[in-house]
């Protein structure tokens, strides 16, 4: 279905989603101001890409919060009205999972955390392993357990306190060209989870 692909694009991000308060930013030409670059949104961009996944949907974070809202503002409200998708994190997944879209989810397993405890990291892994477990979505919890030289004391400080700290959301999407699909790939500092 993907092939190896030529001049794929870049896009930064400065935050999660701009709520209009980041400055536009001038640059280039003589007096450093000829083009204009505003901040791109990319919880919305997230949004809007697990929403057009047709075959796949891959995440993994040391956090996901099922409950959390891609979407805000106006946004929100009127996907939560009119919208075909959930703008919330968890309800999009077993959407598109019920679709026939293939989704997987790797969240970092806190070792300390229980159904009656949250953890000492506040990843919400045992939310998110009470909310997708008669579903679909195939999620997976994994904690870091270290090497075999560990002493017993090593090992559960790795257990307790050290995360993976991968975070992407990968899809499959279409190309702009309408030539056939691509992989859409968010890296890097991508919690999707509170206070983002």
């Amino acid at each position: 279905i993907l092939k190896k692909s030529e001049g794929n694009a870049v896009q930064f991000y400065m935050n999660a989603d701009d709520d209009g308060s980041s400055p536009d930013i001038r640059y280039g030409g003589p007096n450093d101001d000829e083009k204009l670059w505003k901040p791109p949104r990319l919880w919305r961009d997230i949004y809007d890409a697990i929403c057009n996944a047709r075959h796949l949907v891959y995440i993994v974070g040391w956090s996901v919060d099922v409950e959390q809202y891609l979407l805000r503002g106006a946004e929100l409200e009127e996907a939560k009205r009119a919208g075909k998708h959930s703008p919330r994190i968890g309800d999009l997944l077993i959407q598109k999972s019920e679709e026939g879209v293939v989704v997987n989810l790797m969240q970092w397993d806190d070792y300390t955390s229980n159904f009656v405890f949250p953890g000492m990291m506040g990843s919400h892994d045992e939310k998110s392993r009470a909310f997708f477990a008669s579903t679909k979505v195939n999620s997976v919890f994994v904690h870091t357990v270290g090497g075999s030289s560990n002493t017993f004391s090593e090992h559960q400080n790795k257990m307790i306190g050290f995360t993976h700290h991968q975070k992407f959301v990968v899809v499959d999407a279409p190309k702009e060209d309408g030539t056939g699909l691509e992989l859409k790939a968010f890296i890097g500092g991508i919690d999707l989870t509170e206070g983002r």
